[in-house]
């Protein structure tokens, strides 16, 4: 079992319709996928359920009690300090995405966002409160995991290097960086190999100061870089790719080998797999992204629910986001 996570400090490089598309390629392989909704827009949980079930979920989830089934519903009780994680089921996602579950979020996931900082600080002074705190997230989805004997779990987090991102990648065995062919997505990758490299890097002491029985309950720390995805390209004939955008990616691959691969080498050589960094490319779908939320479901399963005009690029998907997910399989062994 794998707990992957898209990370990029920039929003806008399509990180949740991957998200989505790479879990059914997954699941069409035989995976089990559990998707845990870390980031407190929601955007992963609105795709999938109707906005009148949100609704009601959301609305469970705010009470002063212990109720709810959304993940902030989970790590409450850690946040408020009266209790362990409350074990939440995950919402299965049949007929339409068979082999897929969902840990909803939940806007107010940001109140146990507040808490962290602190428990961060508590951590090193290896109090109780501080591994609790920063746990919370790896004890919750743990529950999961054998409820749905998950084979892979891909966390949605936003784009930011917030404290919650900064638990949830800790969480992880693996991370991948989307990677649009622009300015502003290259630049936001020194942020993302600067941030992890710290991450680890700190983590590190807190175990290193942790007792003995205290490590044997603390998140491991150690987030392998699986690669980066080139996304959302822009074609201008067949698949070649239109001319600016490949200026930029010709500047991807250096960037992520000076900006994040150097950066957690420098760290620990374990962190980052053998060559090639990148893990592929998918390029821009443009409406059928749209089409596909409005149905909740990947854009390769789009047949029959769009013009059949739009199938050569539904089945194009299908090839892309296959491709994707056996050189995950392939890389992390799941």
């Amino acid at each position: 079992m794998a707990r992957i996570a898209l990370f990029n400090h920039k929003g806008g490089v399509g990180k949740t319709t991957l998200t989505v598309n790479i879990a059914d390629a997954l699941s069409d392989l035989g995976k089990r996928v559990l998707i845990v909704d870390a980031d407190p827009q929601c955007n992963i949980t609105a795709f999938y359920l109707e906005e009148k079930f949100l609704d009601d979920l959301l609305g469970e989830s705010a009470g002063t009690e212990d109720d709810g089934q959304t993940i902030w519903a989970s790590v409450k009780p850690v946040a408020r300090g009266k209790g362990p994680v409350k074990p939440i089921q995950a919402i299965d996602l049949e007929p339409n995405c068979p082999n897929i579950f969902i840990a909803p979020g939940d806007v107010l996931l940001s109140e146990y966002e507040e808490e962290l900082p602190a428990g961060w600080t508590d951590a090193f002074a290896r109090k109780e409160r501080g591994y609790d705190l920063t746990c919370a997230m790896s004890d919750a989805v743990d529950i999961l995991v054998a409820e749905v004997k998950a084979d892979v779990v891909l966390y949605d987090v936003g784009p930011n290097v917030g404290a919650l991102n900064r638990a949830v990648l800790l969480d992880c065995d693996y991370f991948v960086t989307p990677v649009a062919a622009d300015l502003f997505s290259l630049r936001a990758l020194t942020t993302v190999g600067r941030s992890m490299a710290k991450w680890v890097r700190d983590w590190k002491t807190v175990l290193s100061l942790a007792s003995a029985k205290d490590k044997t309950r603390l998140i491991a720390g150690t987030p392998c870089y699986l690669g980066y995805i080139s996304s959302a390209f822009k074609v201008s004939s067949g698949m070649r790719k239109a001319n600016p955008h490949s200026y930029w990616e010709a500047k991807i691959a250096p960037r992520v080998k000076a900006r994040v691969v150097d950066e957690l080498k420098a760290v620990d050589a374990s962190l980052v797999l053998p060559h090639p960094n990148k893990l592929g490319d998918v390029k821009n779908f443009h409406s059928l992204a749209a089409s596909a939320q409005d149905v909740g479901m990947a854009i390769a399963k789009l047949r029959g629910h769009v013009n059949s005009g739009h199938y050569p690029q539904v089945d194009e998907a299908k090839t892309e986001f296959a491709a994707l997910a056996k050189e995950i399989v392939k890389r992390t062994g799941i």
